[in-house]
């Protein structure tokens, strides 16, 4: 038999949280006896052997339920576990064990809605994260978290509610603090109706040079009242919220009539600001930063905030791994964010084509994992590439990106000669090697937007530059140095 419950903190690890119980507890939905309507699949590692990357002696025992009627979403449910698996191998240092466990939050009113948990240990520790799903039994369609809400203007004010929550709360990184697809991924709502906003254990936790974040505070939670979250809410999430509170929850569902053709847009997914820009006509250049995100990137994202200007972010693994934050808002800001391998080394020399494909998969997986976004884009290095490196950036649907004009700005210039640089060596379909990591270049950023734009440049990403960009594939196709011709 079905009942309501709530989830009590215990349950989902030994973080602490911002709010008292019962206003941080989810309500969940358990059985005391095996119901015909919901089982179970379980899988291990063995059942996900066709991923790139795969480490020796990682432990996976994985789960998703099975409702009665909902064949659909529970073929988005493996989707969704899959790519849980696989970034997980993809992203950690030394990984040890995944486990993924799962919870009804909501069940009736033409809603089902599922919690995941997922405990992993690597190098780093053991920390636990949390994302909800939820299910429109009508059409068939599986919904992120954030799809409770209206749209991206609900996302933002939810974001502006869930900073005040946490104003003064010293375990939370405010910069880190984005509206973004995998920072909202689990939501739902407590016994009074309230929208409960979970955080997985460190992805608030401000930066600490040289580590990842720190994942001791656990579990952070935010509560927006009632109030407050129903204006936000839309259609689903109004349906999710009268379902969670329902006292007979309803597990069997019927087939859906039809599916929808296309899904609405998913709150917290961003598209880069440069899309009303055709290349074709317009004078393009794209600026492109290597080595990121560093110490000096929030200043550079300060700067191209002002110039109302979008870039495209070639990211390496250390770096990815302990500023997350900076990563989310690049992300958010309308950056293209890209691969630039793991390890910052020369790729055809310094490892087998064994150890490529680790490498190829590092960077794609933790931007994942802080923003829900797939890496399309990979920079090699010192743009040394092999024909095993880009076959393998092809098998994991990347294309090669090098550049057509480097700013030289490695070879220490200063902030005049790396203005000079650029500038005079600009041509329309450009794509320019620069490193934010380099203060030079920083200082050098605003002139170099002022002047190209008084030449009738429009900045765009490497995306817009290159049109129908095909994985396993090198741009620019001329080789370096050969600007994009229109």
């Amino acid at each position: 038999m079905l009942t309501a419950l709530v989830l009590p903190l215990s349950a989902c690890g030994t973080g602490s949280a911002v709010t008292d119980p019962p206003e941080s507890e989810l309500i969940t939905v358990v059985w005391d006896e095996p119901d015909g309507a919901v089982t179970e699949w379980r899988g291990g590692a063995d059942h996900f052997e066709d991923h790139p990357y795969r480490p020796k002696g990682l432990e996976i025992d994985v789960a998703y339920p099975l409702f009665e009627g909902a064949e659909a979403f529970a073929e988005e449910l493996a989707a969704r576990v899959d790519q849980e698996v696989r970034d997980f191998r993809g992203a950690s240092r030394d990984p040890v064990s995944l486990d993924i466990d799962w919870e009804v939050t909501a069940a009736g009113n033409g809603v089902l809605g599922v919690r995941l948990t997922r405990t992993e240990e690597d190098y780093h520790g053991l920390r636990q994260g949390y994302e909800t799903y939820w299910y429109d039994t009508a059409t068939g369609h599986t919904a992120y978290a954030t799809e409770l809400l209206a749209d991206d203007a609900a996302l933002e004010e939810l974001n502006g509610l869930v900073r005040e929550a946490f104003a003064g709360e010293e375990n939370v990184d405010m910069e880190g603090l984005h509206p973004v697809l995998r920072t909202y991924d689990s939501m739902g709502f407590n016994t009074d109706g309230d929208l409960v906003v979970e955080f997985d254990d460190g992805h608030l936790s401000p930066s600490v040079e040289g580590h990842v974040p720190s994942t001791e505070p656990g579990r952070m939670v935010a509560v927006i009242p009632s109030e407050e979250a129903l204006p936000l809410l839309s259609d689903l999430g109004e349906r999710a919220r009268e379902a969670s509170l329902a006292e007979e929850p309803v597990p069997a569902v019927d087939e859906p009539a039809a599916r929808p053709q296309s899904p609405p847009p998913v709150p917290g997914v961003i598209t880069t600001g440069d899309e009303g820009v055709d290349c074709a006509k317009a004078k393009c250049i794209a600026l492109t930063f290597d080595d990121g995100p560093a110490e000096t990137t929030p200043h550079l994202l300060d700067l191209l905030a002002e110039k109302e200007v979008t870039v495209s972010f070639f990211l390496n693994g250390d770096p990815a791994l302990s500023r997350p934050s900076v990563l989310r808002r690049a992300y958010a800001e309308g950056h293209e964010i890209a691969s630039h391998n793991d390890l910052h080394e020369h790729m055809p020399e310094y490892f087998s084509e064994e150890e490529l494909v680790g490498q190829v998969a590092a960077v794609s997986a933790m931007v994942r994992r802080q923003t829900g976004h797939t890496v399309q884009l990979f920079r090699p290095p010192f743009g040394d590439s092999s024909p095993a490196v880009l076959k393998e950036i092809g098998r994991q649907d990347m294309a090669e990106i090098l550049w057509s004009q480097d700013s030289e700005d490695w070879t220490g210039l200063s902030r005049d000669e790396i203005v000079d640089s650029v500038v005079e060596g600009a041509e329309p379909g450009a794509v320019v090697l620069l490193h934010d990591t380099l203060a030079p270049t920083l200082a050098a950023t605003p002139e170099i937007i002022e002047r190209l734009r008084e030449e009738g440049y429009e900045f765009v990403t490497v995306s817009r530059i290159y049109d129908d960009l095909e994985p396993g594939k090198s741009y620019p196709p001329e080789g370096l140095g050969e600007p994009a011709q229109a």
